[in-house]
């Protein structure tokens, strides 16, 4: 049965779809293609479970040159291959009710359209209830897609991620990361306000733990200045943070890529971060995390199936959070 999963989503959407994904490759009775973004595709190429990954260009996607006349192009002519492969089965891989993938639904015209909802579509042949209930991981709501194979796993796994081994070779190298010693990921960047933990507490915690344990740490962020109006980054906090660690040698791994951001990851041994992208990666790579939650619900976005401690400080903000309250949750959660 040759099913197309579409995921049109951020980073870590697009990887809590992963044990979907996985359940019904492993089944033995389906061929799984993925839809998805160029900004989230680097997730899963590598993905063993994937037959073939297509990915479009979204308009706020575009490099700079990329005219958007060239990507409506490029669009149209990737749903021609789609409608050409005469899918059983398209499921909308989302946790929450979009209509932008029925644009292609109308172009591929498949056999079966999944999808999670409460009002009837006329091209969605199979309209799931939706959980409202708020207590059920994303990745389970996602994993609820499968109920229409019958598969025999009932519950979903862990995420998959393949880091790229070459990538992450070249970074161990050039920032000399001693393998005999444990790799500790502080990973500063978060899109919104109230995940934004200050610069001085991630340098506090860095003097922390290079004082107290005999480790490696690695300053991971979102490359590019704040000021970017179509990709902000965290080049400035980084500086700063370096700044205000004069005599500690700290790794600042500039990953101007996903799939650098990937493998400077997979050389660590734990992570701390805020609720993001990061974070699942993190979770992706299975490491240990301790994960500052703002203005997000933990029950819905934790790390899935790996080690970890939530911190959700009840003002929603994580400025709210000390850094000795990290460090604590560090040393319990990944050192113990």
């Amino acid at each position: 049965m040759r099913v197309l999963i579409i995921c049109r989503d951020n980073i870590g959407d697009t990887l809590l779809t992963t044990p979907l994904i996985s359940a019904l490759h492993q089944s033995g009775e389906h061929q799984v293609d993925v839809l998805t973004n160029n900004y989230a595709a680097p997730v899963l190429q590598h993905n063993p479970d994937i037959r073939h990954l297509f990915y479009y260009t979204k308009s706020h996607h575009r490099e700079a040159g990329q005219g958007r006349v060239a990507c409506l192009l490029q669009r149209l002519k990737l749903m021609l291959t789609l409608k050409k492969t005469r899918y059983d089965a398209v499921i909308l891989a989302k946790s929450r009710w979009d209509q932008h993938g029925l644009k292609w639904v109308k172009m591929i015209r498949p056999a079966q359209v999944i999808a999670l909802g409460q009002v009837p579509h006329p091209l969605i042949t199979t309209l799931l209830a939706p959980d409202t209930s708020g207590q059920r991981h994303i990745s389970e709501i996602l994993f609820s897609l499968a109920r229409p194979f019958n598969l025999s796993v009932s519950a979903p796994g862990g995420l998959t991620l393949q880091p790229d081994a070459a990538i992450a070779a070249a970074l161990r190298k050039k920032y000399a990361i001693d393998a005999d010693r444990p790799v500790y990921a502080l990973q500063i960047s978060a899109r919104k306000p109230s995940q934004q933990w200050p610069a001085a507490r991630f340098a506090e915690l860095a003097q922390t733990l290079a004082a107290r344990h005999q480790c490696q740490i690695v300053l991971l962020w979102s490359p590019g200045s704040r000021d970017n109006p179509r990709h902000p980054g965290d080049d400035e906090k980084a500086s700063e943070i370096m700044a205000l660690c004069p005599r500690l040698s700290l790794k600042a791994v500039a990953t101007t890529s996903l799939p650098q951001l990937i493998a400077a990851m997979s050389l660590c041994q734990g992570l701390v971060t805020s609720d993001g992208g990061a974070m699942h990666i993190g979770a992706a790579l299975s490491l240990p995390v301790v994960a500052m939650f703002g203005d997000s619900d933990p029950v819905c976005w934790h790390p899935w199936q790996v080690k970890h401690q939530v911190l959700h400080p009840t003002s929603r903000q994580v400025t709210s959070l000390s850094c000795s309250e990290v460090y604590q949750a560090f040393v319990g959660t990944v050192i113990q």
